[in-house]
């Protein structure tokens, strides 16, 4: 999860390096507000902790892009390549767990992002 401010000159996202499931405690991490400066157009603002968002960071998008991709390829391979049942049923057995492990992380980010944008500090 990414917390963030918006820049009020130019709309960019400002990405805060803190670690935090809520706002309250974002806030005694940081205290009631925080500056900080855009690096497109170099104006400071100052955020307070209702003003700042959470969003899904864009390593977990790609892991669970990945296992995708990688389950078809998997799948696929092994329906052309693999001619007894068993192996391929092996295949999604052990390709399975990853698989859930996968969603059940990022099914629980998407909690802690709602979780955090719809609390107030």
């Amino acid at each position: 999860m990414i917390v963030y401010g918006v820049c009020k000159s130019c709309h960019n996202h400002l990405s805060l390096n803190v670690l935090a499931d809520t706002r309250t405690e974002l806030s005694k991490q940081i205290g009631p507000s925080i500056s900080k400066k855009c690096t497109r157009c170099g104006v400071t603002t100052t955020f307070t902790i209702n003003q700042l968002k959470a969003k899904l960071s864009k390593r977990i998008r790609h892991a669970v892009l990945e296992v995708a991709i990688v389950g078809v390829v998997i799948l696929s391979s092994a329906y052309y390549f693999l001619t007894d049942i068993t192996y391929i049923a092996l295949i999604i057995a052990l390709y399975t767990p990853l698989a859930i492990g996968y969603v059940w992380h990022t099914r629980r980010n998407f909690k802690l992002i709602d979780t955090f944008n719809r609390s107030k500090a």
